[in-house]
């Protein structure tokens, strides 16, 4: 008996600490009151330490440094013409417009060992002689072998061999947080490192500082001279160019941009093998899909690019029937969520390849076979509308207009020879706050057409209770849709 009270009391000890601990690990799991226990999970990776990290950044800038470049440019610019004011005898030779030498300094990175060197355009493509100083003091002078205005990027070549050279990585795997590296030349100050993180991927700055760039930003300190530089990752790989910096300064604040590798790597392929880089073009002019333009065209989805206007009579686009209003949804099989997709999609294409586009015109959907041309590098300016004398009209716009004359059209050179002229925009009114200006044309009022200011008033008169209005106006030679917001 005393045996077999002692065996219980050992099979109850050993229940008991089975209990204790089950309890325990659930005061763990849940804490205790409101002081939570970190449990570490065993399949986690240890922290590194601050040794191990700071182990890391100095291989990595070891590894690349060498291959980082400090780049001296001149550029001849001329002076603004000067003349001496009216009444005074006019001088013989006097400010005539004399050459004079600009320099400028920058960065770049070799990526291949017979001299080839990536950097930004605005560093070196249009210098007429750049100065290239390598990691190990020794000083070449290098060509421009191809410059891209549109990507802002440049290739130039030094005379020499077996040089250390770069790594261009993967931008596509890069995620925001990961640590970076950029090195360069800030002020002049060559072989200069600074680290910082991915504050963002995939940032789209505007057509004005990339059409086809959608930029890495970072908090890595970049400055005037980093410019053309690589931006790094923590395996030693370039994974961006650095370009610019967003700054009331004119000096880091945190916030730098690079040019994705992806795209620099192909830009460089294509400079290398034809000294440009050719785009597919479709030759329109494309807005984003607004509720009140979608309505006004028929279109009851919200992705897309609708045509505002075609560049030219003879351009892919419109030889394949396209015209102002239509909502490209689908490109090559692709579909279409924005006029910046669109717009990369087409200059990814080859030129003159036949590709299929389906639109939605008036609420239907319609397909074309459209054959790519190669876009061009420059644009022209319009002459600019002439302004006519107000005539008041009390629309609910808050603006005045008057007829289109046949004169006027032509010496606007309007692509719809009717409507009418904005000839008065009244501050803080619809029109005002849309962007309208005086000289301005109006084709449409929603769908209905204006040849002339009778039938715009008849369409304005229309607008009864509606929120939103959209027209189609014509600027600069150019077509394009403004939706106002009714009071």
């Amino acid at each position: 008996m005393e045996l077999n009270r002692e065996i219980i009391k050992s099979r109850l000890s050993k229940v008991g600490m089975v209990v204790f601990a089950l309890a325990l690990a659930l005061a763990l799991e849940l804490g205790f009151g409101t002081h939570r226990v970190a449990v570490a999970d065993p399949g986690q990776a240890a922290l590194p330490s601050p040794q191990d990290l700071s182990r890391t950044f100095i291989n990595v800038a070891k590894q690349v440094k060498p291959s980082v470049v400090n780049i001296d440019v001149v550029e001849r610019t001329r002076r603004t013409s000067m003349r001496l004011p009216e009444g005074f005898p006019q001088i013989p030779g006097f400010g005539d417009m004399q050459p004079r030498r600009q320099q400028g300094t920058g960065s770049g990175v070799i990526i291949s060992p017979d001299g080839y060197i990536l950097t930004n355009n605005h560093v070196a493509g249009s210098a007429d002689q750049i100065n290239v100083k390598l990691a190990d003091g020794r000083e070449f002078k290098a060509r421009v072998i191809g410059k891209d205005t549109e990507t802002d990027l440049a290739v130039i070549k030094i005379d020499a061999q077996g040089l250390p050279y770069a790594r261009l990585g993967d931008s596509d795997r890069l995620e925001q947080g990961e640590w970076v590296i950029a090195l360069g030349s800030p002020f002049g100050l060559q072989q200069t490192m600074t680290a910082g993180i991915v504050s963002a991927i995939g940032r789209d700055l505007g057509t004005s500082a990339g059409q086809f760039t959608n930029f890495i930003q970072t908090d890595a300190s970049i400055n005037p001279g980093n410019s053309g530089g690589p931006l790094i990752n923590m395996q030693g790989e370039v994974v961006g160019i650095n370009s610019m910096i967003f700054s009331q300064t004119g000096t880091s604040a945190g916030i730098g941009f690079a040019i994705p590798s992806n795209l620099a790597n192909k830009v460089y392929a294509a400079l290398i093998k034809d000294g440009k880089v050719t785009r597919g073009y479709l030759g329109i002019f494309l807005q984003p899909v607004s509720p009140a333009l979608a309505r006004s065209v028929g279109y009851s989805g919200t992705e897309g690019a609708v045509v505002g206007d075609l560049a030219k009579q003879d351009t892919p686009a419109a030889k394949a029937g396209l015209r102002s209003g239509d909502v490209i949804v689908e490109f090559d099989g692709k579909r279409v969520t924005s006029p910046k997709q669109l717009t990369e999609m087409v200059a990814d294409t080859p030129v003159g390849k036949a590709t299929s586009l389906k639109y939605v015109r008036d609420g239907r959907v319609e397909t074309s076979t459209i054959r790519l041309g190669e876009r061009p590098t420059d644009s022209s300016d319009e002459d600019k509308p002439d302004q006519e004398d107000p005539e008041q009209d009390g629309s609910k716009l808050g603006l005045s207009v008057s007829n289109v004359t046949p004169e006027l059209a032509s010496r606007m050179k309007l692509r719809m020879p009717s409507g009418v002229a904005i000839t008065r925009v009244q501050p803080d009114g619809p029109a005002a706050d849309g962007g309208l200006q005086p000289g301005d044309i109006i084709h449409r009022v929603n769908r209905m057409p204006v040849t002339n200011r009778q039938d715009y008033l008849r369409a304005v008169s229309s607008l009864r209770g509606d929120k939103e209005v959209t027209l189609q106006i014509e600027r600069g030679g150019q077509l394009r849709f403004v939706s106002l917001t009714l009071e």
